[in-house]
């Protein structure tokens, strides 16, 4: 338990602080996330054709720009961790 206390003091805080910014970055992706997973669980009847393909469009941009998104914040939360772990080894 006090070598666990020690490894918690040698993480700068300003990493702690820049991995909750990482995560709560990630966690603002979940109310659009609920509007694709209700456009593609969710059909309307009957089928809208024209409208069907508008909405496709605009979801298809919107997962274009989260997945964007989520793949450089994963990039930037492992090079934190990273970092955090090399502090941690020393």
């Amino acid at each position: 338990m006090k070598n666990s206390a020690l490894c918690i003091k040698a993480v700068p805080y300003q990493d702690i602080i820049d991995l909750r910014d990482t995560v709560e970055r990630l966690q603002s992706w979940q109310e659009p996330l609920a509007v694709l997973e209700k456009y593609f669980t969710n059909p309307n009847t009957p089928i809208n054709k024209k409208q069907v393909v508008k909405d496709y469009y605009a979801c298809s941009k919107l997962f274009q720009t989260f997945n964007t998104e989520f793949k450089n914040l994963n990039l930037i939360a492992a090079k934190q961790v990273s970092k955090i772990q090399e502090v941690n080894a020393k």
